[in-house]
C-alpha cells in the first residue's frame, strides 16, 4: 500500500496519539498501583480498565490497517469494526446478568468504551474519505462561457400615469 498518501498519515497519526495517550494511562496508573492498592482501586480502577481496553482495541484496528493493501482496503476495515460496535451497542445487553459484581461492572465499562472507539472509527472514516486540495480542484480543460446579461424586455402597452 502507499503509505506517502497524506489521507493514510494523518489516520496513523491519529492512532499513534490516542495510542500513546493511552499507553501512558497505563504506565501512570501501574505506578499509583504498586504505591497504594487501596486508594488506587478506589479511584482509579475503572481508568485502568477503560485504557487497557481501549489499548487492545486500538492495536487491533492498527494491525489490521498495516494489514491492508489499498485505502479502499481500509475504508472496509473500518466500516466493519463499526458496524459491529454499532450492532453491539444497539443490540447487546445493557446489563450483564452475572453473579459478579465486578463483572457487570466491566461490561458496563466496556459499553463506554465501545461508545468512544465508535467515534473514533468515524473519525478514522472522515479522515479517509476527505479530499485533498488537488482532488477539489477541477481541472480546468473546458472554457468558461462568458455571462451574457439577459435583455430587457420592451414593455408595449398603454402606460397609466
Amino acid at each position: 500500500m502507499d503509505k506517502s498518501d497524506l489521507r493514510i498519515e494523518q489516520l496513523q497519526q491519529y492512532l499513534d496519539k490516542k495510542k500513546g495517550v493511552v499507553e501512558s494511562d497505563i504506565k501512570e496508573y501501574n505506578q499509583q498501583l504498586g504505591k497504594n492498592y487501596l486508594h488506587f482501586f478506589d479511584w482509579h480502577a475503572d481508568d485502568l480498565y477503560k485504557a487497557c481496553y481501549m489499548d487492545k482495541n486500538y492495536k487491533a484496528i492498527q494491525e489490521a490497517i498495516d494489514a491492508a493493501e489499498t485505502p479502499k482496503d481500509i475504508e472496509g476495515i473500518l466500516k466493519r469494526y463499526t458496524l459491529y460496535i454499532e450492532d453491539d451497542l444497539l443490540n447487546g445487553p445493557l446489563v450483564k446478568k452475572s453473579t459478579s459484581p465486578m463483572s457487570n461492572m466491566a461490561h458496563s465499562l466496556e459499553i463506554e468504551c465501545k461508545q468512544k472507539l465508535l467515534k473514533d472509527l468515524r473519525y478514522l472514516n472522515r479522515l479517509l474519505q476527505s479530499e485533498t486540495v488537488s482532488e477539489r480542484i477541477r481541472p480546468q480543460e473546458a472554457p468558461r462561457q462568458e455571462i451574457v446579461p439577459v435583455k430587457e424586455k420592451k414593455k408595449t402597452g398603454p402606460r397609466l400615469r
